[in-house]
């Protein structure tokens, strides 16, 4: 029940805090940044997934919200005549947790493909540690080729 109580704020916190949604990643004065960094397709089980590193190049400590470490919550945007829409999201809150990403450092995580092809990115939001911001970071942009099976 606490760990409800708990996902529901952190929920409540992520959705009402007023996040800045802009396409540029999370930049300091001295130009270090919080970004997320694409690495190339890797072989999983029966196919293939994105690999990503949240990077965070910063001097501040961030959190992002995840069921684990390396399963960070994200969405992924595909390019279309009309611009930039939604490709997913629907994650789940229970078992989920603000993770710390603390200065110098980054983590490893895999991503979902687009079931087709298209020019995509991922879309992550973090927030720093004293609850004062949610900033919204986005990949580049990586031109994906579904395969025809």
């Amino acid at each position: 029940m606490i760990q409800l109580l708990k996902t529901m704020l952190i929920l409540v916190f992520l959705v009402s805090c007023g996040i800045m949604d802009t396409d540029e990643n999370y930049e300091q004065e001295n130009g270090v940044s919080i970004h997320l960094k694409y690495n190339g397709l890797v072989s999983v089980r029966g196919g293939y997934a994105s690999s990503f590193s949240l990077v965070n190049d910063s001097t501040d400590a961030v959190q992002y919200f995840a069921y684990s470490k390396s399963q960070p919550f994200y969405n992924a945007e595909a390019l279309s005549d009309t611009g930039w829409t939604n490709l997913m999201w629907g994650w789940c809150g229970t078992g989920a947790e603000l993770y710390a990403l603390e200065p110098d450092s980054s983590v490893d995580f895999l991503a979902t493909l687009p079931t087709s092809s298209c020019t995509w990115r991922l879309v992550l939001d973090i927030t720093d540690t004293g609850y004062e911001y949610t900033q919204r970071i986005r990949s580049e942009n990586i031109i994906y080729t579904a395969t025809q099976d």
